[in-house]
C-alpha cells in the first residue's frame, strides 16, 4: 500500500500573508520540521503563493514572516498613509490613475530573497493560481512533470507578481507576451484547484494511497455588513469587493468540498485551519492591505493563538509529522 499524497493549500489575503506564515512557522518551530519535507504539492494564491514559492525553496517559514515584517508597509505604501490626506491619495490613485500602488517595492521585496530562482528549482511540485487576461482563462503555474513543460524556465519573481497582482491594488503582471492578474479573482481558497490538479495527474497513480490536504486561511474576517444603499459606485465597494468575493468563493469551496468527499472513490481527508474569531475593534484594524505596525503586531498575535489551539490536533500535527511521499525531480507518471 503506497502512502498518500500531502497538499499545503494557502489563501490569498495580501498582508494577512503574515498571519499564514507565522503559524507555518510555529509548526514548523513545534514538529522540528520544514514544511517542503511534509508536502508533495504546494498550493497558494496570490500572497500565498508567495509563501508557497517560499517554502518549496526550503526557505524557514520564520524568514517569510520576517519578509513580511520588513517590507510589507514599503509594498503597501504606509508612509503616504500617514501623510496628511495620504489615505484619500491612495484611494483615488487606486480608481482613476493606474491603481493604488507601484509593484516596485514589491518586486524588489521578491527578488532580496528569491533572486534568480526559476521553478525547475522547486522542491515540490507547485499550484499558483492567476488569471490571463487576454485568454480570459486562469492560469495555473506549475513545476514542470510528466508532459507538462511550461512554467521550469520562468522566475520566482515573475510567478509572484502574476499570482499577486490584484486588479486596482497593483499592475498588471506580463510573462512571455501574456498577462497576468491576481489568481484570487476565481480561487483564493485553492483547495479545488489542489484536488483538480491530484485527480488530473495523480489519482491513478498505484504509488499514492488516496490524499489528505491541510488548508490554511489568511484570517478571515466577519464580514456581514449594516445595509447600505442599494445602487453602489465602485468607490462605494473599494474597501469591501475583494473581500466579498473571496470569502463568498472560500465558503461555497468548503461546502461543495464536503459533499464532495462521500462521493470520491479514493482515501481522502482535508482539514482547514481557521483563526480565531476576531473582535470588532480587531476587525476594524486588519485588512488585506494595513501593513501599519499595530495591524502587523494583532495578525502574528492571532497566528500565535490559533497554533497554540491547533498544534494540540493529533489531526494537524500529523500533516508535520510525516514526510512527503516523493520528490517531483524523481517522478515519472505511471512509474
Amino acid at each position: 500500500m503506497g502512502k498518500p499524497f500531502k497538499i499545503l493549500c494557502i489563501d490569498g489575503g495580501g498582508i494577512k500573508g503574515l498571519y499564514s506564515a507565522e503559524l507555518l512557522a510555529k509548526f514548523e518551530e513545534v514538529f522540528s520540521c520544514i514544511v517542503s519535507e511534509c508536502f508533495d504539492m504546494l498550493c497558494g494564491t496570490s500572497t500565498g503563493g508567495i509563501i508557497a514559492l517560499a517554502a518549496s525553496l526550503k526557505i524557514p517559514m520564520s524568514d517569510v514572516v520576517k519578509f513580511y515584517q520588513e517590507h510589507g508597509p514599503s509594498i503597501f505604501n504606509e508612509r503616504v498613509k500617514h501623510k496628511p490626506g495620504g489615505r484619500v491619495y491612495l484611494r483615488s490613485k487606486q480608481i482613476v490613475f493606474g491603481g493604488k500602488y507601484s509593484s516596485k517595492p514589491l518586486r524588489l521585496a521578491l527578488e532580496s530573497v528569491f533572486k534568480d530562482k526559476r521553478i525547475s528549482e522547486s522542491n515540490n511540485f507547485l499550484c499558483v493560481p492567476s488569471y490571463n487576461t487576454l485568454t480570459a482563462n486562469p492560469r495555473v503555474f506549475k513545476k514542470d512533470f510528466d508532459n507538462f513543460t511550461e512554467d521550469d524556465r520562468k522566475s520566482y519573481v515573475d510567478v509572484a507578481l502574476a499570482t499577486t497582482a490584484a486588479p486596482t491594488y497593483f499592475p498588471v503582471m506580463e510573462i512571455e507576451g501574456d498577462q497576468f492578474v491576481d489568481g484570487g479573482l476565481w480561487a483564493n481558497n485553492p483547495i479545488l484547484v489542489a484536488l483538480t490538479e491530484y485527480l488530473y495527474k495523480f489519482a491513478s497513480d498505484k504509488r499514492f494511497d488516496g490524499l489528505e490536504i491541510l488548508s490554511i486561511s489568511s484570517c478571515q474576517k466577519a464580514k456581514g455588513e449594516k445595509h447600505h444603499k442599494l445602487n453602489r459606485a465602485f468607490v462605494d465597494w473599494t474597501e469591501t469587493l475583494f473581500d466579498a468575493y473571496s470569502l463568498g468563493q472560500s465558503k461555497s469551496t468548503m461546502f461543495l468540498l464536503s459533499k464532495l468527499k462521500e462521493s470520491l472513490t479514493f482515501p481522502f481527508c482535508f482539514h482547514r485551519i481557521e483563526n480565531i474569531p476576531l473582535s470588532p475593534e480587531q476587525d476594524n484594524i486588519i485588512d488585506m492591505d494595513n501593513a501599519s505596525e499595530a495591524s502587523m503586531k494583532l495578525l502574528l498575535k492571532i497566528a500565535d493563538n490559533t497554533a497554540l489551539n491547533e498544534k494540540m490536533n493529533p489531526e494537524i500535527a500529523h500533516y508535520f509529522q510525516t514526510k512527503k511521499s516523493l520528490n517531483p525531480k524523481d517522478y515519472k507518471y505511471g512509474k
